[in-house]
């Protein structure tokens, strides 16, 4: 008989998964780290992609502080660790979800993060090719006639990583909600009927993580999440219709 009583044995187990995530999470960052200073070195010619966007608009960017170029180069290293990275974040949350679940599940559950991965750099790669260019285009040539621009490199660099980690996180939603539907924790009709309340929740996103203020950069996020989103709800039907297909497959045999 176990010694332990149950309320104890709850805790050692919640412990356990704690310092298990604790694990995964110190080597995402300890990989990250050791990227970032790797990167660093080569951050010039990845200085001069990130900053291609910008030039048709101004001269070069400029710096008010000592420390701003500094901090703008060691931000897209970290940046730039992050995005090359991704798959091995995504291997750490399998590693850390899988063995909660049953083992047909844990494939799938790695497939879908697979497609998260996918997903993630999709993203990436339009918030630089649409997002970003449509936002420069919006905020730079608003005033020209009264104001010229002289972007700060630490201002533009944030306002760079803001709009490419944005794009690849909201990229994930259809995966997040596939990944629901195939766990059974959502269904497609539920998704359907909270459709009103999930536009106005993406509104709201939208506008918390656009870095500007005005309503063309929210729109530039807010309609691609709401195109994933039904992308979402029509991911959770097909899979509802496979495993009703599988189901009654297995009873006529």
């Amino acid at each position: 008989m176990n010694a332990v009583y149950p309320e104890e044995s709850k805790k050692i187990d919640f412990i356990a998964h704690l310092e298990e995530l604790r694990k995964r999470i110190l080597i995402s960052l300890a990989v990250i780290v050791v990227c970032s200073v790797a990167v660093f070195t080569k951050c010039g010619l990845i200085m001069s992609v990130i900053t291609s966007p910008v030039r048709e608009y101004t001269g070069k960017l400029v710096f008010i502080s000592p420390t701003e170029a500094f901090s703008a180069y060691i931000k897209v290293s970290i940046l730039a660790s992050i995005v090359l990275v991704f798959p091995l974040i995504i291997y750490e949350v399998w590693a850390f979800l899988g063995p909660a679940f049953k083992k047909d599940f844990r494939k799938r559950l790695m497939v879908w993060l697979i497609a998260a991965a996918g997903l993630f750099y999709i993203g990436v790669i339009f918030s630089y090719l649409v997002a970003i260019p449509a936002a420069l285009s919006f905020l730079l040539t608003f005033a020209v006639n009264v104001a010229e621009p002289a972007i700060t490199i630490g201002k533009y660099i944030s306002f760079f990583c803001a709009l490419e980690i944005t794009g690849g996180i909201i990229f994930i939603l259809p995966v997040c909600l596939g990944l629901l539907a195939d766990a059974e924790l959502v269904s497609s009709a539920f998704l359907r009927t909270k459709r009103p309340l999930a536009v106005i929740a993406i509104m709201v996103f939208a506008a918390i993580i656009t870095p500007t203020q005005d309503i063309v950069n929210m729109l530039i996020f807010a309609i691609p999440m709401i195109l994933l989103f039904e992308a979402g709800v029509l991911l959770a039907r097909c899979i509802e219709r496979r495993k009703r297909s599988s189901s009654s497959h297995l009873i006529t045999h």
